[in-house]
């Protein structure tokens, strides 16, 4: 199989992911041009840093006066998901759901098609259903590995699941969708996702108790990691002569206090609201992306030469931070962002000024 470029990502951004594909699809037919992150975060039921940090896996990033286009946005997902070239898809048990899935995707999804349905009733087999030729099971191996399917689905009964499974993975089939309770046992190298509804109820019960769905989307938001795409970062800065005034115009920042260090080219970024990591971390060319708008922060940034710092989510300083950096030379800016997308902006520019 072709080497692929894009980024690997969990099972849980995937299905994030295309649930934004759901909700963008329902507000472009609404009329809606374009989303803030906030607020497409609402209709998910997650955090807007996870909406951002999502989005700015697939090399998506909106605007800070507009947010996220809806349009770019959801083609952005979309070739991200099924790719550039269509999706062929062998669908194996043929009955009500086997016939509701064919449905969906002759009409809604034509870059994932099933290309062939196989089943066990005679009075199926040789006949098309919405465009799909039903062939015999007894000839799946045949057809799924002469057309070159690499995605199944299985909707038979539990007994026949692991059986069906089998024969799809030595057809050549890499991935899996099974609608059965049946646990499959595949090798390590196919993909198997368990669409079960009864699991997808008793959760719905569950996140209906009052509090729960907050503290669930708290606790992913708290899970977020910003230290890879630091470190590609100070990779791209090492060499490129960045000031940080040019880096604040960039990104969409304004600038609060120009300071003594406007001028100053930047190798290192530090995102983050940890002073003692900053003191062992930190230099005189390095920009502190934080959080945190107070007096404590600035007067940490002048006692190791920190020369700039960058306030995120829109967060006003006080005039008294403003006074202190002004006395010490600091320069000051405010991103519109959170630390996630500020990172990801910055990233984004310094790689298109690199290979420039």
């Amino acid at each position: 199989m072709a080497p692929t470029s894009k980024p690997v990502v969990s099972r849980k951004t995937v299905g994030r992911l295309s649930l934004y594909r759901r909700l963008l699809e329902s507000l472009r037919t609404s009329g809606t041009t374009s989303v803030y992150s906030h607020q497409l975060a609402r209709l998910a039921g997650v955090s807007a840093t996870v909406v951002r940090r999502d989005l700015m896996v697939i090399g998506y990033t909106g605007s800070p006066n507009r947010g996220y286009e809806v349009e770019t946005c959801l083609a952005s997902i979309k070739r991200f998901l099924a790719g550039a070239s269509r999706q062929d898809i062998a669908l194996v048990g043929v009955g009500r759901l086997g016939r509701a899935l064919l449905a969906h995707f002759s009409e809604y999804r034509p870059m994932l098609h099933i290309t062939a349905g196989f089943d066990i009733d005679p009075e199926v087999c040789g006949t098309s259903i919405n465009g799909c030729p039903i062939y015999s099971i007894a000839d799946l191996g045949k057809i799924v590995s002469t057309r070159g399917i690499r995605v199944g689905i299985i909707t038979v009964p539990p007994a026949m699941a692991q059986e069906v499974a089998t024969a799809l993975v030595d057809s050549g089939v890499l991935s899996l969708v099974t609608f059965t309770a049946a646990a499959l046992h595949v090798p390590d190298d196919v993909f198997v996702d368990y669409v079960d509804i009864t699991s997808a109820l008793e959760s719905a019960a569950y996140f209906a108790q009052e509090g729960l769905i907050k503290a669930a989307a708290e606790e992913e938001a708290a899970e977020v990691e910003v230290d890879p795409i630091i470190r590609k970062i100070d990779s791209l800065l090492d060499g490129v002569g960045l000031s940080l005034e040019d880096l604040a115009g960039r990104i969409g920042a304004r600038i609060i206090v120009s300071g003594e260090q406007c001028k100053t080219n930047v190798t290192k970024i530090y995102a983050g609201d940890r002073v003692s990591d900053l003191l062992h971390e930190a230099s005189d060319r390095t920009l502190l992306v934080t959080k945190l708008a107070n007096l404590q922060m600035v007067r940490v940034a002048e006692l190791i030469d920190v020369p700039g710092i960058c306030f995120v989510d829109g967060t006003c300083p006080s005039s008294e931070i403003v006074e202190l950096a002004q006395n010490n030379g600091t320069l000051l800016m405010v991103s519109p962002l959170g630390i996630f997308e500020t990172c990801g902006l910055i990233f984004q520019n310094l790689s298109r000024k690199k290979a420039g």
